[in-house]
């Protein structure tokens, strides 16, 4: 009988899990869409990326935004205040009291997918590949096979690399 009641309890258990899961993936669907329905305010703004984790017991929520004249701390705020007030609207959908960030993606920030390798378009990167080659220059073209790098030097040129063989592509800080 112990038995039986262990299991039940471990089946009801593991369906509450499905069902915490559930609603936090629709809540984070709810929140993608508010999100994305915010910046459309915001002229040039884009997000790059929503990040969820939980710190001491609350939500954060962390919206990571770009556009092209670079973000600056009124960007940061403007955008943060709207979100805030839009977020307050779905409150009682949140597991929990939340934390809302907005930060610029980053000077550092790794280009992976298409849209990184859009925003970067005309600007200084640096790559590295599977032999540890690193090379910069202006990127110029992208598609999902390679990337085209017009590399300034000696003998400038546009090179032609893969990108299954590239293990690092971020923008080309100079100090």
């Amino acid at each position: 009988m112990s038995e039986r009641r262990l299991t039940l309890s471990f089946v009801k258990g593991f369906c509450m899990a499905e069902q915490a899961k559930l609603i936090e993936d629709s809540v984070r669907l709810d929140i993608e869409k508010l999100v994305a329905e915010t910046l459309l305010a915001f002229e040039g703004v884009e997000l790059v990326e929503l990040g969820f984790k939980k710190e001491y017991g609350k939500l954060n929520v962390t919206a990571y935004i770009w556009k092209k004249a670079g973000i600056d701390l009124n960007d940061c705020e403007a955008v943060h205040n709207a979100l805030s007030q839009n977020l307050d609207a779905i409150e009682a959908e949140l597991p929990d009291a939340y934390i809302l960030n907005v930060s610029s993606s980053g000077l550092d920030r790794k280009i992976v997918s298409n849209d990184d390798f859009r925003r970067a378009l005309d600007t200084e990167i640096e790559v590295v590949d599977n032999a540890k080659n690193k090379i910069h220059g202006i990127l110029k073209e992208y598609d999902d096979e390679k990337i085209v790098i017009y590399v300034n030097g000696k003998k400038p040129q546009d090179k032609v690399i893969e990108r299954k063989t590239l293990t690092k592509v971020q923008p080309y800080i100079r100090f």
